[in-house]
Formats: C-alpha cells, sequence, structure tokens
C-alpha cells in the first residue's frame, strides 16, 4: 500500500512529521502536512498583519481612549489623560514598526533623517482600590489586545522558589491564545510592583534580596526589550527533565509594561523632598504648609526622585518614563462607582436577582450609607463589593425560593442595620 501524501507538497508521511487527513475515518482521504500548516499560518499572519498596518481606523486618538476609560473608571482624570496619551503613542508607535519597518523619516535642517521611535512603559502609583488595574484592564479591552496581570511579590530571581520575571510571558502567550506575534503587542501590568523595593530603601545593599533588588534587577532586559525563550506548556515545562517540550521565543521590545503599586509610605519621601529647604528665622521657608497636605496632594506629587527613595533601582524607574498616580476616592466618587460604570456593581447584582425574576432596588440613601462605610475602610472602592454582599447576603438566600417576590428595595436604613428589606409581592402588596 503506498504512503500517504501531502496533498499540497506531495511529500510522503514518512519525510514529514505528521499528516492530517480530511477525514479521520478515511485514511486515503486528502491530507495536509505540519510543515505546509506552518506555512499557510504565517500567510495569514502576514496578511492579518498588513490589514492592521493598512487600517485607518484602528488606533483612537487620546479623547476618545479617554471617553472609553471614562464609562468604566470614575474620577482619576489625570490617570486616564496620561495612560490614554501613553498607549496612543505606544500603539502610534506600532504603526510605524508595521508600515515602516520601525523607523520614520522626518526633515531636519533640510535633510530627511530616520528616527527609530522607543516605547514609553508605565509606571502607575496610588492607594489601594483607586482604579489601577481597572484602567488597564480597559484599555486593553478596548485594543482587544493580549493582556496579563502578573503578581510581583511571587517573583524570585532565576534559581529560587517561586515564578521566574519570563513566568508572565507565558500567562500573555495564553491570553493571546498561542498567537506569538499578537503577544508581541500585548499589556503586561506587574501589580504590586512596590513590594519589589530595597528592604531599607535607597542606601540599603549588601545582602541578597531575592524577591526585591534581585527581581529589579531580573526585569531590566525583559521590559526594555529582548528575546526570551519561554518553555511551551507553562512552569511545569521547566521542570520536565525529558526536555520533550519546546520553547517559544518572545520579542519583549514591543510589549507594554505597566509597573502598578500603592507605594504605601511613599507620603513620607515626598514630605521629606519637600521639607528639604525648610529653615527657620527671617526669610525661613514655612514648614508647616507641607505638613498640612492631606493625602491626595501628596500623592499628585510625587517624582521620580521619591520613587528612588522609596527603593526602586534607577534602572528600572528609567525604564518607565511614564509615571502617574490614582488618587482616593472621594464619597461621591464612590457612589458613582457603585452605580454609574457600564459594569456597576450595582448592575452586576441587579442582574444576578433579574434572573430570579426579581427588581433589586437601591434607594439614593442606600447607596450614599454604603459609600460611607466603604470610605471608613482601607480597601478603597474594593470595599464596595464586600459591603453589598453583606447587605444582601440573606436576601440573596432566601429570595430565590420564594417565585411570590417581585422586588426587593434597600433603604439606607437595610444598610445601617437598622431596619430589613422591603418586599414587593407579585400581588402588589408591601411586605416590610
Amino acid at each position: 500500500m503506498p504512503l500517504a501524501r501531502c496533498s499540497f507538497c506531495g511529500k510522503a508521511a514518512n519525510e514529514v512529521n505528521f499528516l492530517i487527513p480530511s477525514n479521520s475515518k478515511d485514511p486515503t482521504s486528502p491530507a495536509i502536512c505540519d510543515k505546509c500548516v506552518d506555512i499557510i499560518k504565517q500567510g495569514i499572519s502576514e496578511t492579518i498583519r498588513k490589514k492592521a498596518a493598512n487600517s485607518g481606523d484602528a488606533l483612537k486618538k487620546p479623547h476618545e481612549i479617554k471617553a472609553h476609560l471614562d464609562q468604566y473608571v470614575i474620577g482619576q482624570d489625570r490617570a486616564k489623560r496620561d495612560v490614554s496619551l501613553a498607549i496612543y503613542n505606544h500603539y502610534k508607535r506600532r504603526q510605524i514598526v508595521l508600515q515602516n519597518r520601525g523607523e520614520l523619516t522626518i526633515d531636519v535642517a533640510g535633510k530627511p533623517e530616520s528616527v527609530e521611535v522607543d516605547k514609553s512603559n508605565i509606571l502607575l502609583m496610588g492607594p489601594t482600590g483607586s482604579g489601577k488595574t481597572h484602567i488597564a484592564r480597559a484599555v486593553a479591552k478596548m485594543l482587544r489586545v493580549p493582556f496579563y496581570v502578573c503578581d510581583a511579590t511571587k517573583l524570585t530571581q532565576a534559581g529560587y522558589v517561586g515564578d521566574d520575571v519570563e513566568s508572565m510571558l507565558q500567562g500573555l502567550i495564553s491570553d493571546a491564545d498561542h498567537d506569538l506575534e499578537r503577544t508581541e503587542w500585548g499589556i503586561i501590568m506587574i501589580d504590586e510592583i512596590d513590594k519589589l523595593a530595597r528592604k531599607s530603601g535607597r542606601g540599603n545593599s549588601g545582602y541578597r534580596d531575592v524577591t526585591g533588588e534581585g527581581v529589579q534587577q531580573s526585569l531590566l532586559k525583559l521590559i526594555e526589550g529582548s528575546l526570551v525563550s519561554v518553555p511551551q506548556g507553562g512552569i511545569g515545562a521547566r521542570l520536565d527533565p525529558s526536555g520533550a517540550r519546546g520553547v517559544d521565543c518572545i520579542d519583549t521590545k514591543n510589549i507594554l509594561f505597566i509597573g502598578a503599586g500603592s507605594f504605601a509610605g511613599i507620603e513620607e519621601d515626598v514630605m521629606k523632598r519637600l521639607n528639604k529647604g525648610y529653615s527657620i528665622g527671617f526669610g525661613g521657608t514655612d514648614r508647616k504648609k507641607f505638613d498640612d497636605l492631606d493625602k491626595t496632594s501628596i500623592y499628585s506629587q510625587v517624582t521620580e526622585e521619591d520613587v528612588l527613595e522609596f527603593g526602586m533601582i534607577p534602572e528600572l524607574v528609567g525604564r518607565m518614563p511614564v509615571l502617574t498616580t490614582t488618587l482616593d476616592l472621594t464619597e461621591d466618587e464612590m457612589v458613582q462607582v457603585l452605580t454609574k460604570p457600564r459594569n456597576a456593581i450595582l448592575k452586576q447584582f441587579r442582574a444576578l436577582f433579574s434572573m430570579e425574576n426579581i427588581d433589586l432596588q437601591f434607594d439614593e440613601g442606600a447607596c450614599r450609607a454604603i459609600a460611607k462605610e466603604a470610605k471608613k475602610r482601607p480597601t478603597g472602592a474594593r470595599a464596595l463589593r464586600s459591603i453589598m454582599e453583606s447587605v444582601l447576603q440573606t436576601y440573596a438566600f432566601d429570595a430565590p425560593s420564594d417565585p411570590t417576590i417581585a422586588a426587593i428595595r434597600i433603604t439606607a436604613d437595610v444598610v445601617d442595620g437598622k431596619s430589613k428589606a422591603v418586599f414587593i409581592k407579585r400581588d402588589s402588596q408591601m411586605i416590610a
């Protein structure tokens, strides 16, 4: 019996790694070999690349990016403006790479000169629960690019127990459905990056810090741009002694990195810098005006010098030139977070109750009471869901078993624990 052959290139089964028949039950049906599949895949990727490069409406303007963020993130205008501009410039750079092979010709003193545009990674600072991750996730969703959030506290230097810095690329590859070309234009958010600070600040050195400064050093080449070999199949592949699994080679020079963290305690470094020129006597500067600054004002005045003093190494800070901050949410902004965004927490709970044909209603006073309680907690906007879960727990458990309930009304007294919710029955009788 003659050997099966590829219907495209004509090679026999023993000349290729494997053949894929068009009909698995009929070995004589037309087949394609793995090499032809690779060629077709490359052709499709190139077509998609050219289509993206020639698409005039593929890149939104900074105002449009911010308008999209406004639908998901309440407040934080400064951070949204800075991130929108950085994202716009980054993906404008993508057009340069795809259309002009990485260089753009400009006129310098009457002569054409080629300019290569470098990427600008972002360092996003701010209190916990102020919307840092939410901003990055909303941008990635709008751009339809691969996105991965890495917890920096899990990273260690190579050779120690924990995740190597290269492991974050595995998460990005997975989100890109293993499309390496899409992976190389994705976004990686390194959350809790402030936890990598030197243990005793800027001046600390002389001992091995495998989860702090050591990881910062490991991140340098990755963030700046380098070819990285990533084991296929996840972290387990790295431990495979047979070495049977292959590796993916990823160029990180076009991956946008967003470092995010609360940098708790940096306000002390800011205050120290602001008061550096303090003196007493005639003509002395007024120290009190700095000491009276609230936390919001302090965060808005953070500079690279403060980040270095906090314990981040200069090489890493220099690779994240876009420095911006989110601020503590006000009570009014908390109410808006609860009700206004497209994926607002209140809308999510209303959707869950609607599956039981129950209309979940919140009075304005109830939303205000939840916001007040959230402001008392240290977790920022994340406290809103926790409070909502606590308020609705009993009703969410009992209501699905009572088909006579048409609506549940939550008031401020319900949130404060002073009364129970109002039940509206399907026969229009109201029961407290």
